[in-house]
């Protein structure tokens, strides 16, 4: 039945992608305050690209208290999606830093305890050349969680897409898509979220719209960060229209 019900939040999430108005399905809109209020509680766990929606929140934050109150963010730069798959450090690669101290993901979840580990990773393994090798590590740190922090919600995001620029060597457009795809099917058979940030970014090709993109590769300026809260924002709609999700009040 969970597995059901994920298949059927994709469905609806896939249109909402397409047609962003998903008022019009005849199930109010939430405000944005009780979207938001979704994520309570939730941890964002990524590299540079989080590290750069850390930066939107926290700007957010100065004007709004409330923007995505209680979020907690785990970046580390260069961090590994097979790094985050492991139960122990790996010396001499990019660790998560916790209360001061290095600590492996499936540890700091374990204390931290959140709702929801939102997850962003694969980038820097170049992940979108092993796909069938980075979907071992992701379904790996399913297994880690259902052992260390088992009523966590764990939700993969897709990978961001890539300008034409940095595709100019080498067709990282076409492995990222087929990667998320991969990630995508996955996410229904083990029944984890995911989340689709990609498609709206995108220009007509396909590629990472050169307006979103802050270093003509793959991070986002705050157009692009904006559409990302936006995928959040729908993601938690899509919930509330499934029937999974009530806002408290």
């Amino acid at each position: 039945m969970k597995k059901l019900a994920v298949i059927l939040m994709l469905l609806v999430l896939a249109v909402c992608s397409v047609f962003p108005a998903c008022a019009e399905t005849g199930t109010e809109r939430l405000t944005d305050a009780q979207l938001i209020s979704y994520y309570k509680d939730a941890v964002f766990v990524g590299d540079s690209i989080t590290a750069g929606l850390l930066v939107y929140v926290r700007e957010k934050q100065e004007k709004d208290p409330h923007f995505f109150e209680g979020v907690k963010f785990l970046t580390a730069q260069s961090y590994l999606l097979y790094t985050a798959s492991r139960r122990n450090l790996l010396s001499g690669k990019a660790n998560l830093r916790y209360r001061g101290q290095e600590m492996p993901l499936c540890a700091v979840l374990k204390q931290l305890k959140p709702t929801k580990a939102l997850i962003l990773l694969g980038v820097n393994d170049y992940i979108g050349e092993e796909i069938e090798k980075g979907i071992g590590y992701d379904e790996r740190i399913l297994d880690l969680a259902a052992e260390f922090c088992p009523d966590t919600e764990i939700i993969f995001q897709s990978l961001t897409p890539v300008t034409a620029s940095f595709c100019r060597k080498k067709d990282y457009r076409t492995m990222w898509d087929h990667y998320n795809e991969a990630l995508q099917e996955m996410c229904q058979r083990r029944g984890a979220g995911y989340i689709d940030i990609a498609t709206r970014l995108k220009d007509e090709k396909g590629y990472l719209n050169k307006d979103y993109s802050n270093d003509g590769k793959y991070h986002l300026n705050d157009d692009g960060l904006k559409l990302w809260i936006d995928a959040l924002m729908d993601y938690a709609q899509a919930q509330y229209e499934l029937g999974l999700w009530t806002p408290e009040g």
